[in-house]
């Protein structure tokens, strides 16, 4: 089988961009054979601290919050180049649910005396918010309907919260008389009980209830609440389909080194034709996917409006949901027998595009999503 480079396109990176990602691919290096990730599975709360904390030390987590906050204040072009990489190693870190998610909605929110006082905490890795929105199973709606605030008090469940085991406090949508709000609620409140389960790459995902929880403080208004929650998920969404890149990236890698080394009747697997084919129909998936992934992050980039983000946000999660689903179980069976066992990191790679695909919409939600807003 001749020689298959899965690098030969030419990226043009500005010298920054490369000093970014060779960080990136300094970083996931340290952990090559997956050991952290294997170690952190099923156990809580899903991911690795020191991983975390190495990530706050190298100015990781204020990547997307701007200089007046204590962040960095990157690209999105930039940040997707760390993205990829997380993706490819797997790293066991809620970096898109917390460094993005909870950051972004933090800084798109009205207290500027909450900003000013918790993100410094968050970019140094002191503080973990968890975001606590969704209330119904297949919704990309971020109304607060389900959970209520009256009178200082907080009644109701959230779902599908990422991550809550490592989080110190919840920022909360809930309904009030005006509308939706946000409120940030410490993890230890009066009322609050967390449910935790397991998802299949072995993080948590946890339901919180709240039975006349008292209200922290509200860190964004009833006129700013929603406008900044669906903001915020919109760029989580362009980060975990910059993580899914490298997840299917490195699961095609992997898979191609293992075709040029198995030997079956005196020669390489990787030199039949038609495991040629179904590897480069993979290599094509995977490098449409990167084509959107460039396109939707220079939009991000600009000053695209809300809309012209949601259709580009949404083009994108399915895209990449869909092509590492596909990548990650041919790339098992291009394995053979060895890639249903446990002990073969190939299957973690599977793993991993089936929780990120779903995470904040699944292709199906955000195909729906995109005809709504584009017809």
């Amino acid at each position: 089988m001749e020689d298959i480079s899965l690098q030969s396109r030419i990226d043009v990176l500005s010298e920054e961009q490369v000093m970014i990602q060779d960080s990136a691919v300094a970083f996931i290096a340290q952990d090559e054979e997956l050991k952290k990730v294997r170690e952190n599975r099923f156990t809580q709360p899903g991911y690795d601290a020191q991983t975390w904390a190495e990530m706050a030390e190298a100015g990781w987590l204020g990547f997307l919050v701007p200089e007046e906050y204590d962040g960095i204040g990157l690209a999105f072009s930039d940040i997707s180049l760390v993205l990829i990489q997380l993706g490819k190693g797997l790293v066991p870190a809620p970096f898109s649910a917390t460094a993005v998610l909870a950051a972004r909605t933090i800084v798109k929110s009205d207290n500027e005396t909450f900003k000013k006082a918790r993100l410094p905490a968050l970019i140094s890795g002191e503080w973990k918010p968890a975001i606590a929105w969704q209330e119904t199973r297949a919704t990309l709606d971020v109304k607060a309907e389900k959970v209520t605030c009256a009178d200082g008090k907080l009644n109701g469940e959230k779902l599908f919260v990422p991550d809550a085991g490592g989080a110190d406090a919840f920022i909360v949508s809930a309904a009030t008389a005006e509308g939706t709000a946000l409120y940030a609620v410490e993890k230890d409140a009066n009322g609050l009980s967390i449910e935790y389960a397991q998802r299949v790459d072995g993080g948590f995902y946890a339901t919180l209830t709240f039975d006349n929880v008292a209200a922290g403080e509200q860190v964004a208004s009833t006129g700013v609440a929603e406008q900044a929650l669906a903001g915020a998920l919109d760029e989580a969404r362009v980060a975990a389909s910059a993580e899914l890149l490298g997840v299917m990236t490195r699961a095609l890698e992997i898979t191609v080194d293992y075709l040029t080394q198995r030997v079956q009747f005196d020669k390489p697997i990787g030199s039949f034709q038609s495991l040629q084919h179904n590897a480069v129909d993979l290599f094509v998936l995977s490098e449409i996917s990167r084509s959107v992934l460039l396109q939707t992050t220079a939009l991000f980039d600009g000053d695209a409006s809300d809309q012209e983000r949601a259709i580009a946000a949404s083009q994108l999660k399915a895209r990449c949901g869909d092509a590492a689903l596909q990548i990650t179980k041919d790339a098992i069976q291009l394995h053979g027998g060895i890639g249903y066992t446990d002990e073969c990191n190939i299957g973690l790679y599977l793993k991993k595009a089936m929780y990120l695909s779903s995470l904040w919409g699944n292709s199906s939600a955000h195909r729906g999503r995109y005809a709504a807003l584009v017809l």
